[in-house]
């Protein structure tokens, strides 16, 4: 009733808007001055529009915004952003979720991410969840965020959105150059240093040039290690297993102590190329490599408060973290004169590696497990290999006609290779035959191979009916086929020892995804849509659970997940341009949720548990209100709520039995996110000016899953920014996170190892952050 209510007084405003234009009541003018607000160009439609033409709920920065704005990491973007929500387990390990569609379950995100045409899709079966790289933003040319399904032009992983990071392109005409570098210090850290170059070299003029840029980057650690003995489990000394509670750790006795542990480097480079032969013929290359270290993850205990920023164990195991990356693509696009033909090809490759400590969670169950009440060194091993080759093929109408289209086939071929590894020398004899069966101690080995290949055909037209009205007409016809292969040894697996278990199971499944926009634009300031589409995630596979210790198991296989999206919206330019105002409110009925849910021995699983609704507006407002002082608002209200349970889960009970009721909110998604900021910007001579930024932002209470499902609060982090800029130099002192506030992320960060009702281990947010940025160009 209240989404109805709220959805109506929508429709009537934004139909009182229009009116009120077309009448001359709210003065507008597409004129440009010096005070009016940049319009940003984008290619969301796959052809050049602006942000306020194109009838989408789509937010565009442009280069000179994130310089500005200070804005270095995609994660910077997307908390600012109406929309999107993160559930971060490190740095470079972060998950998008767009409007209240998480990434909790299934092998698939649910928010595509693109570097220029090439889409990144996150590991399947990683025990590091959904995770998106988190490149350098140096020298892009722009981000677009596109909110909503995008299932027509970018396919399955966009069923809540899409993120779009387009790369600064070669320059074939003049040479140019710049360098950034970046000093700091961070509460309970240390220092932070980070250097970034950039230099455009024409090799030929209006023919050839060559781009390249490279980052290095160092941010100091602020979260203590500390180890403990002997370590305190529970009041008595006795740990059952839901009544288990961790004992007082912060009081036990130091056995050593290891300052800012969670320590992050970063070093980056690309190199582009653009070739242009001859008249309507542009042939780009580009090449990318990234290497991300932690000394790390930014976890603490929650039993001694988080912001102690500390983290105890029972033996001296310190975590271990290295990720890279290389994506390799030739784009070519060619004008035929009736349209532009484009062929991306793309080619990428995602490893990761990492050791963490388990001795306190492998402790709580082999204690209760097997009887076993002592620590053990016990690293858990994981290493994900994810690569994928796609190619896309398509046609781009040209001129100005009535009638504009685009046509394309796109194909995909993924692989994700997890490998995983538990042991310790004492658990030998706890395998099914004795020790001699396991001599390592094994706990758990796994190799886990899984391979996608996605088909799709795909066409979207637009047709202007009269000067004011629109219709689009989109839909993609996709198919795809998935594989895991798995072999699993160890005493908590299905054989308790180390004869492997070994097996295949496969899925597939074919459909379509439609959409229909209806957009109508009584001025050139003032366009309003109403948008109805369908996205979806493909399914996917399970492991099997060990019989023996779980009982019960999850299902071999998942279906796919889809959505319907309602969505109407509008953006408006007023007052000259100084005022923009781009609002939609929509409703989401999801069908088949994918879930992760874990069994009552903490091992995890899959499955669609029934349907879900997400609903809510979002909002972006800009004004210069005078000449050096403008204001924005941007901010979301998202409700996203389970509606009804698949009655099979109901009659056996496995998982976490709070996921199965209708009504209870869908996990990680926040209430509202709202971000206030003041910008001035004022010349204080010929040649300099002072520019500065202050930003809040407020992020609303979500609900997450460790071993229990946990209502967490929300936060508000504020930002502030002032520079001095004058010819090639621009000179800003900043500082992130004023109130030096520590919130937790999430609690959800057991998916590499075991979750446990007694630990809990929460990431958190980074402290204040204070420093200087020089920036040059030539």
């Amino acid at each position: 009733m209240k989404k109805n209510a709220v959805g109506n007084q929508a429709t009537v405003w934004m139909i009182a808007l229009a009116f009120l234009q077309t009448k001359g009541v709210i003065a507008v003018s597409s004129a440009a001055t010096d005070d009016t607000l940049a319009e940003i160009v984008v290619t969301a439609e796959k052809r050049e529009s602006t942000v306020q033409k194109t009838p989408l709920s789509i937010t565009a920065l442009s280069s000179q915004q994130l310089l500005e704005r200070g804005l270095s990491r995609l994660e910077d973007i997307a908390s600012q952003t109406p929309g999107i929500s993160m559930k971060q387990f490190a740095p470079g390990q972060t998950e998008y979720e767009m409007r209240g569609l998480p990434s909790s379950g299934g092998s698939s995100a649910t928010v595509g991410l693109y570097v220029n045409d090439i889409p990144m899709a996150s590991s399947a079966n990683s025990f590091n969840g959904k995770a998106a790289i988190d490149p350098d933003l140096f020298d892009l040319q722009r981000v677009e965020v596109l909110r909503g399904p995008q299932g027509t032009l970018y396919g399955a992983g966009s069923m809540g959105g899409t993120i779009r990071l387009i790369t600064a392109p070669p320059d074939v005409i003049k040479f140019e150059g710049a360098a950034q570098s970046t000093v700091s210090e961070t509460a309970h850290g240390g220092f932070n240093w980070g250097e970034s170059v950039m230099v455009n070299l024409p090799v030929t003029d209006n023919v050839l040039a060559v781009r390249l840029v490279g980052t290095d980057q160092y941010n100091d650690g602020w979260i203590d290690r500390i180890v403990v003995s002997p370590f305190p489990v529970g009041p008595t000394g006795a740990c059952g297993w839901q009544t288990c509670t961790r004992g007082a750790v912060a009081s036990a006795n130091v056995v050593a102590n290891y300052r800012d542990t969670n320590w992050e480097r970063l070093s980056s480079g690309r190199a582009a190329v653009r070739y242009q032969p001859v008249d309507g013929l542009t042939i780009d290359l580009m090449g990318m490599y990234q290497r991300l270290r932690l000394g790390g993850f930014p976890q603490v205990d929650a039993s001694v408060g988080v912001d102690a920023l500390s983290h105890y164990s029972p033996v001296d195991e310190a975590d271990k973290f290295i990720d890279t990356f290389g994506l390799y693509s030739l784009t070519i696009n060619y004008d035929l004169g009736f349209a532009t033909l484009t062929s991306s090809s793309g080619k990428w490759i995602h490893k990761s590696a990492w050791t963490a400590d388990t001795s306190e969670s492998s402790e709580y169950v082999t204690n209760y497990y097997y009887g076993l009440a002592s620590f053990y060194k016990s690293p858990y091993s994981n290493s994900d290999d994810t690569q994928q080759f796609s190619q896309e093929l398509r046609l781009t109408s040209l001129g100005q006609s009535a009638l504009q289209w685009v046509a394309g086939l796109f194909y995909s071929n993924f692989s994700s290779v997890a490998n995983q590894y538990n042991a310790a020398s004492e658990w030998a004899y706890l395998a099914t035959g004795g020790a001699s069966a396991d001599p390592n101690g094994v706990a758990y080995e796994a190799h886990l191979p899984y391979y996608v290949k996605q088909f799709a055909e795909f066409a979207d037209g637009s047709y202007r009916i009269t000067d004011e009205w629109k219709a689009t007409l989109g839909v993609r016809a996709f198919k795809y086929q998935s594989e895991l292969d798995y072999s699993q040894a160890g005493f908590f697996t299905q054989s308790g020892n180390l004869t492997p278990t070994t097996g295949s199971v496969s899925a597939s499944a074919s459909g379509f995804n439609p959409k229909v926009n209806l957009s109508y634009e009584p001025s050139t300031d003032l366009t309003v849509y109403g948008q109805i589409s369908k996205g979806y995630r493909p399914g996917g596979v399970n492991l099997p659970a060990p019989a023996a210790l779980c009982l019960k198991s999850g299902p071999t296989s998942y279906a796919p997940d889809s959505i319907w999206n309602y969505e109407i919206g509008e953006k408006a330019r007023m007052a000259d341009g100084r005022v923009t105002i781009n609002a939609d409110i929509y409703y989401i009925r999801w069908n088949n949720l994918q879930q992760l849910l874990t069994l009552p021995c903490s091992f995890p699983f899959s499955d669609n548990i029934g349907t879900a609704e997400s609903y809510g507006p979002e909002l972006e407002l800009t004004g210069r209100v005078v000449d050096d002082v403008t204001l924005s608002l941007a901010g979301s209200y998202t409700t996203a709520r389970v509606t009804s349970i698949n009655p099979a889960l109901l009659g056996n009970t496995i998982g976490a039995t709070e996921m199965l009721k209708p009504g209870i909110p869908v996990l990680n998604v926040p209430k509202y996110s709202v971000t206030a900021a003041a910008e001035f910007s004022h010349a204080i001579s010929d040649t300099y000016k002072v520019t500065a930024r202050l930003s809040s932002t407020a992020t609303g209470q979500f609900h997450d899953i460790d071993y229990y499902v946990q209502e967490l609060p929300g936060y508000t982090i504020a930002d502030a920014r002032i520079g001095i800029l004058g010819g090639p130099w621009a000179t800003y002192l900043f500082a992130h996170n004023l109130a030096n506030k520590i919130a937790i992320m999430t609690i959800d960060t057991h998916a590499w190892s075991t979750p446990t009702p007694a630990l809990s281990t929460p990431s958190v947010t980074t402290p204040r952050t204070v420093g200087m940025e020089v920036n040059y160009k030539f």
